[in-house]
């Protein structure tokens, strides 16, 4: 997805991107990749840090990653999240710097649900039968995890997959968990 032969080029002063002026402080140093013989073209690494510093508008997902239906999607954010985005499936959110707060709503009725503040290092998972919305004072880096599986939705709007990681946890069955 960044920066191998055939993928978007990585981010750089010579193609117009700029290092964002919140993000001065990143560094933009490459990790060293010492690949044994015969393997130069298919081991990469990049700074995913310096790669989002580089993004020139806030609320930019870039899927840095994809395996199937695994997608990882690193993120820029400052200010405010300039829509309420309902969620079709679950999403994990890694807090990578800074801060961000979050407005959650019912997806259908639009009814408060939770707040949640996630600092550097937290990690939360968004139910599929929500709707969000972010703030952030400063400036931060998100990772977003999602399985973008075509037959997911589905299976959430007809039940036969709980809304959140948690929700087979919530009512058990009679007989488990003690009963």
């Amino acid at each position: 997805m960044v920066g191998l032969r055939g993928d978007a080029p990585l981010r750089t002063d010579e193609n117009s991107f700029p290092v964002n002026r919140a993000f001065l402080d990143v560094p933009q140093d490459e990790p060293i990749v010492h690949a044994e013989p015969g393997f130069e073209g298919e081991v990469h690494a990049i700074n995913l840090f310096a790669h989002l510093s580089r993004s020139d508008v806030t609320w930019n997902p870039s899927a840095s990653s994809v395996c199937k239906h695994s997608l990882f999607c690193p993120t820029t954010e400052e200010y405010i999240l300039p829509v309420k985005h309902a969620n079709d499936r679950i999403e994990w959110f890694l807090q990578l710097s800074d801060q961000i707060e979050w407005e959650i709503e019912d997806r259908y009725t639009g009814l408060k649900r939770a707040k949640i503040v996630m600092r550097a290092g937290d990690v939360a998972a968004m139910p599929a039968d929500i709707r969000h919305q972010g703030f952030s004072k400063k400036r931060s880096m998100l990772l977003v995890w999602e399985n973008a599986d075509p037959a997911l939705p589905k299976l959430y709007e007809t039940g036969e997959l709980p809304p959140s990681p948690a929700g087979e946890f919530a009512n058990p069955p009679r007989g488990a968990g003690g009963d």
